[in-house]
């Protein structure tokens, strides 16, 4: 009888542990454009939003990352959002913040006015960016830590893992 009880223990606890590993979802990553990152924002929505452009060699890097590592990452969503064609720029030579003509980078700048380089990533916590992940050191992995109030001085920010980040906007 402790037999069928320790066995019947087993395997309940063996469904538990790997029955709930199972069923939780891989990695996604979700392309969006600025309308629906607006949407989302006054939706009041928490997720992560990464913010790439085409040409830019940090991205490239970063995009390798999460492609051979983001099996390990199960359950994980990531918003990405596409700038190459926001028409950001800077008024005058030397600025710290950007300005677009363009809808799309208006509702960029509207989300974070101090936005400067790709990639950054953002944690957005009830419609509003609260904490920003900016750049990527290739070698140590990591983004660059900053709050969404200034733009980044990379000689005092702090470094923190690239998916700790990521996986620390995810919520509960």
């Amino acid at each position: 009888m402790k037999f069928i009880k320790k066995l019947f223990s087993i395997v309940f606890l063996s469904f538990l542990c790997f029955g709930c590993s199972m069923s939780q979802e891989a990695f996604q990553e979700i392309n969006v454009s600025a309308q629906e990152l607006q949407e989302k924002l006054e939706a009041k929505e928490d997720f992560v939003l990464i913010i790439e452009r085409e040409g830019c060699s940090y991205c490239e890097a970063i995009d390798s990352y999460m492609e051979t590592t983001k099996e390990e990452h199960p359950g994980v969503v990531l918003y990405r959002l596409d700038i190459t064609d926001f028409d950001l720029m800077r008024k005058e030579e030397g600025d710290m913040t950007l300005v677009s003509e363009s809808e799309e980078g208006q509702i960029l700048l509207d989300m974070a006015p101090y936005f400067l380089y790709t990639p950054t990533l953002y944690i957005i916590e009830d419609g509003k960016a609260v904490q920003a992940g900016i750049g990527y050191n290739e070698a140590t992995k990591e983004v660059s830590l900053w709050d969404v109030d200034s733009t980044i001085d990379f000689d005092k920010a702090e470094g923190q893992e690239f998916w700790s980040f990521v996986e620390s906007g995810q919520g509960e």
